[in-house]
């Protein structure tokens, strides 16, 4: 039987044009969500959103900038007026450069940082403003938010701060029934990680340290995320939830002799 879920629940995804993004709005789809694919990237969000409904009748697109809160308004204003009413924001949208703290430019951990936290701000204080009735958010967190890599500082920063937000949040939201939660992936099959996923020699030492033994893929994400924002969660708030095949859960312990 399909899993029905999210029927006529209505949710914008961010980042939606590939990858994990992608895949959730795929999934939210599947157990009968309304969704906008919002991306930056519009062509890109136009041909996915087509790909998924080719009638348009259940999926949309939106060309969005998360760092713009103004960009973000009009996305959220855009999908009541399309759909009617907003019950779930996944704030998925982000970007990442690795570089060391030394030779830091600050141009581009002003953009990280604008992205990745203040378009999570934005994205919960506009899907707020549209959820009179209540509803769900998920922000994407990272691993690194909480087991940094070197060279990634505005990025380790970013998401960092994206629990505190989503912890905030959830307090001063869940009075009016909304719920917000963070995710925090590991390594998974996505544009970001392809340096580590399709390279053997960065991709075996890290494999070791993952129990579960290979790396995410994006349909990994997306279904925890899918619980989050559905009823089963209905008493998930302010939580952080890893899904990272347990790789940060300790160290691994070495096979006998």
């Amino acid at each position: 039987m399909p899993d029905r879920t999210l029927e006529d629940r209505v949710a914008i995804v961010t980042g939606a044009a590939r990858g994990i993004g992608l895949a959730t709005a795929a999934t939210l789809l599947q157990r009968g969500a309304r969704v906008v694919l919002a991306d930056i990237d519009g062509e890109v969000a136009a041909a996915a959103a087509g790909r998924l409904d080719a009638t348009g009748e259940r999926a949309a697109w939106a060309n969005a900038d998360v760092a713009d809160q103004a960009s973000v308004a009009a996305l959220v204003d855009g999908a009541v007026d399309r759909f009617g009413r907003l019950d779930i924001m996944v704030a998925h949208a982000g970007i990442s450069d690795f570089r060391p703290i030394a030779t830091n430019d600050y141009g581009v951990w002003t953009r990280i940082l604008r992205v990745n936290l203040d378009g999570v701000l934005h994205c919960i204080l506009e899907a707020a403003r549209a959820m009179p009735d209540g509803g769900a958010i998920v922000a994407t967190g990272s691993t690194n938010a909480f087991w940094v890599e070197g060279g990634a500082a505005a990025y380790n920063a970013s998401k960092g701060g994206v629990v505190a937000l989503v912890k905030t949040a959830a307090l001063e939201l869940g009075p009016r029934g909304i719920r917000v939660n963070v995710i925090h992936p590991g390594i998974v099959d996505t544009r970001i990680s392809e340096f580590v996923v399709h390279n053997p020699e960065n991709a075996a030492p890290i494999l070791a340290r993952i129990p579960l033994g290979r790396f995410a893929q994006p349909e990994d994400i997306a279904n925890v995320i899918a619980f989050l924002v559905s009823d089963d969660a209905a008493y998930v708030n302010g939580a952080e939830l890893t899904a990272d095949g347990g790789m940060t859960a300790g160290v691994p312990f070495p096979a006998p002799e």
